[in-house]
């Protein structure tokens, strides 16, 4: 039981830090923005790169607009935590 009290109060903890450092207002998440924006370009230009990889190799399935989506979200929900940078929430086991 102790292990596991210990474990809550660090999450709540955690939780705490994240909510105290967040921006409040949108003028403090302004500069925020250049960064985040940056990510996702890099990220996108990944998911560009590989459904132009798969169109030159000859697949069809790779000209077809729900395959682009199906990679697009596929990618931005693998990276999220890496394009939100510092406004993402702690990670909590």
């Amino acid at each position: 039981m102790g292990k596991k009290k210990r474990e809550e109060k660090l999450k709540k903890k955690a939780l705490k830090e994240w909510e105290e450092r967040r921006p409040k207002t949108f003028r403090e998440a302004l500069k925020y923005f250049p960064g985040v924006f940056l990510r996702t370009s890099l990220v996108m230009m990944g998911a560009v790169a590989l459904i132009l990889f798969l169109g030159a190799l000859g697949l069809k399935v790779a000209e077809s607009f729900w395959f682009q989506l199906l990679v697009y979200l596929g990618f931005y929900l693998v990276f999220q935590r890496f394009i939100m940078g510092p406004l993402a929430p702690p990670r909590l086991k």
